[in-house]
C-alpha cells in the first residue's frame, strides 16, 4: 500500500535547555490503515498529534501527506490548509447547537448533504438530529464528532484519546463501531492513546512511545508477542521476565538493565503445562505452584522456580493442586 503519511526526524523542544519532547521521530502511515500511537503519560503523543494537525511547530524534521510537504525545509501549511481533521479528546461540540446544526457547522457540510445522511445513517444517529448535546450520551457525541470530522473525506483523520472519556462497556461496543465505520468509509486514521487494549483492537500498525522517542513499530500481534525491551513488554499487560538462560534458543529477548542480563517476555497465555519434547530442545521447566485461583474460563496460577516467580494463565481442566509440581514450556510466536 502507498504511503499517505510520512514523519521523518521530528524533534522538538520547548525550552532549549531540556530534553526534546519529541526526539527523531520517524514512521509511516499507509492509504486505509489504522495507526495507533501509544505511550504512558508525558511519553509525546500529545505533542506529536498537534505537530501533524498544524496546531504547532517541529523545530526540525519533515512531514508529508499526500505526496505534500507539510512541514519541514523552512514549509509551514496552515492546519486549515491540511486535508486532514483532528477530533478532539473532549469532541469540541457547540452546546448550544444541535446535533445537525453541529454537523453543518464543519468545513462545506452544507454541500456535501447525502454525505451526511449517509453518515448518520452509519453512525445510527440519524434520529438524534435535534437534540443538543447534553441530551445525548458520551458515545453518540462521538459519533457527532466524527460525522462533522468525516463529512469533508479527509485523506486523514487524526484522533486524541478518542475512547477516553466512556466506561468500559461503552468502549467495547463504540470500538466495533469505529472499525466498521472506518473501513466503511476507506478512512486513513492516526489516533493516540495510552489505552493498549484501544490500540490491540483498532489498530493495522502501533507505534510505541517512551519519553520522546519510538521504541517500537509493528502489528499489534507483533509487539504482545515480541516486545523489544521492558518497556513495552510491561505497557501490553501483564508479562513474565525470563532470564534468557533458562530458554536459552528463544529468538526474542532483550537487556533487562534491572537484571543485568537477557530476559524473555513470556505472557501468561504462552506458557503450557505439559512433557515438550519437539520445542525448545526439549526444554521442561518443573515447577513448583504456590497459588491458583480461578479468572473466567482458566486459572492464574503462580508458580516457582530456582527462586523465581512465574505467573501461567491455564484452562480450568487442569487440575492445580497447591505445592504439586508442573512441567512448563513456553510457545514463541
Amino acid at each position: 500500500m502507498k504511503d499517505l503519511l510520512s514523519v521523518s526526524n521530528i524533534i522538538k523542544t520547548f525550552n532549549q535547555r531540556e530534553s526534546p519532547v519529541l526526539n527523531e521521530i520517524s514512521f509511516n502511515c499507509a492509504q486505509g490503515q489504522i495507526l495507533g500511537i501509544i505511550g504512558s503519560s508525558g511519553s509525546g503523543k500529545t505533542p506529536l498529534l498537534r505537530i501533524i494537525s498544524g496546531l504547532d511547530i517541529p523545530n526540525s524534521g519533515e512531514i508529508i501527506l499526500n505526496d505534500k510537504l507539510i512541514n519541514g525545509q523552512n514549509n509551514y501549511i496552515t492546519p486549515e490548509e491540511r486535508d486532514c481533521t483532528l477530533v478532539f479528546q473532549d469532541f469540541a461540540l457547540f452546546p448550544n447547537m444541535t446535533v445537525r446544526e453541529n454537523i453543518s457547522f464543519g468545513k462545506n457540510a452544507l454541500n456535501n448533504l447525502e454525505r451526511v445522511q449517509k453518515l448518520l445513517k452509519l453512525t445510527k444517529i440519524e434520529d438524534l438530529e435535534n437534540r443538543y448535546p447534553h441530551e445525548i450520551s458520551g458515545g453518540e457525541q462521538q459519533r457527532v464528532a466524527l460525522v462533522r470530522a468525516l463529512v469533508t473525506k479527509p485523506s486523514l483523520l487524526l484522533m486524541d484519546e478518542p475512547l477516553s472519556h466512556l466506561d468500559q462497556e461503552l468502549r467495547d461496543n463504540v470500538r466495533f463501531d469505529l472499525i466498521n465505520l472506518f473501513r466503511e468509509t476507506k478512512t486513513t486514521v492516526l489516533f493516540v492513546s495510552h489505552d493498549t487494549e484501544d490500540a490491540m483492537e483498532m489498530a493495522d500498525k502501533i507505534v510505541v512511545l517512551n519519553d520522546g522517542k519510538v521504541d517500537q513499530i509493528g502489528t499489534p500481534m507483533e509487539i504482545y508477542s515480541n516486545p523489544v525491551n521492558k518497556y513495552v513488554a510491561l505497557l501490553f499487560g501483564k508479562t513474565n521476565l525470563v532470564p534468557l538462560d533458562i530458554i536459552p534458543n528463544a529468538k526474542h529477548h532483550f537487556f533487562d538493565p534491572e537484571l543485568n542480563k537477557e530476559v524473555i517476555s513470556v505472557r501468561p497465555h504462552q506458557w503450557k503445562i505439559g512433557k515438550n519434547e519437539s520445542r525448545l530442545n526439549g526444554i521442561n521447566l518443573a515447577c513448583k505452584v504456590i497459588s491458583a485461583h480461578p479468572k473466567g474460563a482458566l486459572q492464574e496460577v503462580k508458580v516457582e522456580y530456582k527462586n523465581l516467580i512465574f505467573t501461567i494463565d491455564v484452562a480450568i481442566k487442569h487440575s492445580i493442586k497447591m505445592d504439586s509440581y508442573v512441567n512448563l514450556y513456553f510457545e514463541e510466536n
